[in-house]
């Protein structure tokens, strides 16, 4: 089970703020820091540890403590420098070990050029928790990991850390680390210089600046969380902006369909109208319209001259007169039989 743990809320162990002989980069102030106690249960929860104490043996210890090296130490002026803050990272760790009176440890260095008032800060406190026995002023660490943790076999109340990635730590007041054993220490650069002391007019003035840094980035806060927040209304218009688009198109889609339908409409009426026209043009102007007589109208328009006629003549003229009237084939044959009988049943006679 992988917890992300963070230590806090409870005291450590005090250590004086040192400085020390040691040269070096003008932007390196070491420090030394006991990050926390081995073989033996925190003296708070963590966060992230569902109310337990959490303890790390000496050979987890071992194993996975050099995963500090490398890591940030960060300090949280927002909050009064009593909780953790990822981002305002001060101080780089390059090198953890185990002491033999059972505690990990991990050195490295402020950027002392870029964070003078971190340094300033740490050393007036720590000043005052040596000389009033202010412990609740001692400043020391607390650890930032990522964890495999299960619950302990002789209390209910302990996880016992099965290994852990360490991910950095955060420099804050004693009161507010889980194992109250830790510490932060730190060493000057320069070579001879001593203790600084500060005057209460000097310290006035350290504790009205940390406090116009501490409403700064109040209202740096408050302007991301404003950004935020814009950034969410102007997502939202987009959403609904594309809605109405896809809206729209859809209607032009729906009005495009009907447009269609009304045009294939049109253009099949025009079809019609034009295939009418073509059939009442096939007739050839001046075609006289064929008629349709009957046999017995027609025999009887030419029943005269047909019975006055003296030889077979005139039934040549009666079928030449029913061509000339464009009958149908079915009618004109029709009409030439009945005829042929009718000059048949007159020369019998």
């Amino acid at each position: 089970m992988l917890k992300t743990l963070k230590m806090s809320n409870q005291r450590m162990r005090v250590q004086d703020f040192k400085l020390s002989d040691e040269g070096g980069h003008p932007n390196k102030v070491p420090f030394k820091c006991a990050l926390f106690a081995v073989d033996q249960p925190s003296d708070g929860s963590p966060h992230g540890a569902g109310g337990k104490k959490i303890r790390i043996s000496s050979s987890v210890c071992d194993q996975y403590l050099q995963t500090f090296v490398g890591m940030a130490l960060n300090i949280d002026y927002v909050n009064g420098m009593a909780d953790h803050d990822p981002r305002f990272k001060v101080a780089f760790i390059e090198k953890a070990s185990r002491s033999m009176d059972g505690y990990a440890w991990i050195e490295g260095f402020i950027y002392g050029k870029d964070f003078p008032d971190v340094v300033a800060t740490i050393r007036y406190y720590n000043g005052l928790a040596k000389e009033y026995n202010w412990s609740e002023y001692q400043f020391g660490a607390s650890l930032e990991m990522e964890a495999s943790v299960q619950n302990a076999s002789d209390d209910e109340n302990v996880l016992d850390v099965m290994e852990f990635c360490g991910t950095g730590a955060a420099i804050l007041f004693a009161d507010a680390a889980a194992y109250k054993t830790t510490s932060f220490a730190a060493r000057n650069t320069t070579k001879g210089q001593g203790d600084v002391e500060m005057t209460p007019e000097q310290a006035k003035a350290m504790e009205d600046a940390m406090k116009t840094l501490q409403e700064s980035m109040a209202t740096i806060t408050a302007s991301v969380q404003s950004v935020v927040t814009e950034v969410g209304s102007i997502k939202t218009e987009v959403t609904n902006m594309k809605a109405s688009k896809e809206e729209d198109e859809q209607k032009t889609a729906e009005e495009q369909a009907a447009a269609d339908l009304k045009a294939a409409q049109d253009k099949a009426t025009a079809l019609e109208k034009e295939l009418k026209e073509l059939k009442a043009a096939a007739t050839p102007p001046g075609e006289p319209e064929r008629k349709t007589i009957s046999a017995t109208s027609l025999l009887s328009k030419y029943g005269a001259n047909l019975s006055g006629s003296e030889d077979g003549t005139d039934y040549k003229t009666f079928c030449a007169s029913v061509d000339a009237l464009n009958l149908s084939s079915s009618e004109s044959f029709k009409l030439k039989m009945q005829a042929k009988a009718q000059f048949a049943q007159k020369e019998s006679v």
